[in-house]
């Protein structure tokens, strides 16, 4: 999609925004002092919230500057990277235990 420069900036601003409001111990105080909903202190993706603006911009601008073939397979590798990390994750720990002789306890 093509941007200017306002639309950088709303950009960079809605991610600042975002991390803000998801790591702020402050304001999920103060939100459950004032007995209001709290936002829960999850980690964000910098480049997850980045993404969903542009296409967020791309949408309200009609969706046809965005390429939707690089969407896919951002998504793809969103889905897929948890994916991989679990099966080395798990073939580790199996040579752990199984090559190496030791005892892994998980809580």
């Amino acid at each position: 999609m093509r941007m200017s420069p306002a639309v950088a900036l709303i950009i960079v601003l809605s991610q600042s925004v975002v991390l803000l409001l998801f790591s702020s111990v402050s304001l999920h105080d103060w939100l459950a002092a004032s007995s209001l909903p709290t936002i829960p202190l999850v980690p964000v993706s910098s480049t997850q919230a980045v993404i969903g603006a542009v296409i967020g911009i791309g949408l309200i601008k009609g969706g046809r500057g965005l390429n939707w073939g690089i969407i896919g397979k951002i998504v793809a590798g969103w889905i897929t990277a948890p994916l991989m990390a679990m099966l080395i994750c798990f073939i580790c720990l199996f040579f752990l235990e199984n090559v190496f002789n030791q005892t892994v306890f998980l809580p």
